[in-house]
Formats: C-alpha cells, structure tokens, sequence
C-alpha cells in the first residue's frame, strides 16, 4: 500500500496552490492591472521625447536615451512591485476569515509555505517581467500617438535591457536578497508589512553607512595593513555571494516562523 508522505506531496501541494490562487485570484489580478499602468506610465514619462524652445528633440542620442530611461525604470518597478508582493507573504492570516481558510487547509506547512512562495514571490516576479513588457508596447503606441515617428524609437526587449548591466547576476542577486528580507519581515510584522519592513532597513541602512564610513577611514589612515586593492576585492566578492547567503538565511527563518504562527494560530 502506497502511503502519502505527511511533510510534502505534489498533489497535495498542487491543490494548495490552486486554492490560493482561487481565493485571492481577483485581487493578484487588479495588482497586475495596476502594475502594468504604474509601469507603463513611469516608462513614458522617462522616455518621452524632450520638448525644446524650437520644437522636440529628435536628435541620434534618443535611442540610448530611451534605453537607459527604459533600464533605469525596470530596476526601480521590479524591486518596489517584487518587494510588495513578498510583504504579502502573509496576508492569508491578516484577518478572521482569511486565517481560518489556511489554518483549516489540509495541506502540511511546508505545502502552504511553498504555495506563498510560488504565488509571492515566484509569480509576481515573472508577472512583473511581463507586465514590464506590455508596459514597453504601451509607451510605444502613446509616444507614437502623441509625437509622430520619432527618430530612434523603437520597442526595447526585456533582455536588451538585461544586456544594459555590466554585472546582471548584482540586480538579480540584490532583487532575491530584497524578496527575501521582505517574506521575513511578513511572517514577523504581518500587518501593514511593507512599511514596517521597510522603516526597519532604513535604520539598518543609516547603521551600515556610518560603519562603512569608519571602516573606510580606518583602511585609508597611513600604515593601514589592508591594501586598498584588496579591500575592493573582498567587496565585489561579498556583493556577489553575500545577497544569496542573506537570501537563504530569510526563507529558512521565514519558513520557522510560518510554522510557529500557524502553531500560535491553531493554540
């Protein structure tokens, strides 16, 4: 007799997950409405031809300006809309009723908290590429509708854009890292997560600055035995590995923290 394990079964995860989708269906989808008007607008508004004493400016620079309007956009939107979709890790247990729907789900809490992930992070990343996309084609019909054929315009592909980063793995790396902190700070801080989250990495960031900056005068004074070469090593090495290392340690500490709230909850 065949028997079904207790801490994860794909069906039973597959179930989970389409349970989820079902109940907040309607609300992932007016969130994917507004991001693609909230990134279309921000896109246009960058991007737009400038507008002279003696008419618009269509001069040869526009299509590397447009690009790096384009790229600046797509750094900005996908860490403000991934990060709020990872504060809503959580928002299955703001509530009365929202809590009894998951607490009386028959799925393990690794099956729930893996159905969060999928939906929270994992979906709303690759929604937010997409919407990113269509944004791209919007910006393109409205700049066209309102200018005429501008010189150098032209429809930028989300992996054009990729190709505008020297280094691609320190966005994405810092984009895991920033989903991440933000899952941990839901299970922590469930209600009104975001800016909770966010108010406490604003302290944690003023605390890095000041020590960077005495780090950083103490490694310049004369006779320091940490060779500035190497110092600037060992900083390209920590922002390369460290976001992922971060990143790990938040969805280990999340996923305990989601097991002692459905606990807590269940008590």
């Amino acid at each position: 007799m065949k028997t079904v394990s207790q801490t994860f079964d794909m069906t039973r995860f597959g179930n989970c997950l389409k349970r989820d989708l079902t109940l907040n269906g309607r609300g992932w989808l007016l969130r994917l409405l507004l991001m693609i008007a909230v990134t279309t607008l921000l896109v246009y508004f960058v991007t737009k031809p400038i507008e002279t004493i003696i008419g618009y400016a269509y001069d040869i620079d526009y299509e590397n300006i447009q690009l790096a309007g384009s790229y600046t956009m797509f750094r900005f939107c996908g860490f403000i809309f991934c990060m709020l979709g990872a504060s809503l890790f959580m928002e299955n247990m703001t509530s009365a009723g929202t809590r009894l729907n998951s607490l009386m789900s028959p799925a393990s809490n690794l099956e729930k908290y893996l159905s969060r992930i999928v939906i929270c992070v994992i979906c709303v990343t690759v929604a937010f590429v997409v919407s990113f996309a269509i944004a791209e084609f919007f910006r393109l019909l409205i700049i066209k509708a309102f200018y005429g054929n501008v010189n150098g315009l032209r429809y930028i592909s989300v992996f054009e854009i990729q190709s505008q980063a020297e280094h691609w793995y320190y966005l994405w790396g810092f984009m895991i890292a920033a989903q991440a902190t933000y899952v941990l700070g839901s299970t922590i801080m469930p209600k009104n997560s975001f800016i909770k989250t966010s108010g406490v990495l604003i302290l944690l960031a003023i605390a890095l600055i000041i020590v960077w900056i005495n780090v950083y005068n103490i490694a310049h004074k004369p006779g320091c035995l940490w060779p500035n070469e190497q110092a600037i090593e060992l900083l390209l090495d920590i922002l390369k590995f460290g976001p992922l290392c971060w990143a790990v340690f938040c969805y280990i500490t999340a996923y305990y923290r989601f097991k002692e709230s459905e606990i807590i909850e269940r008590l």
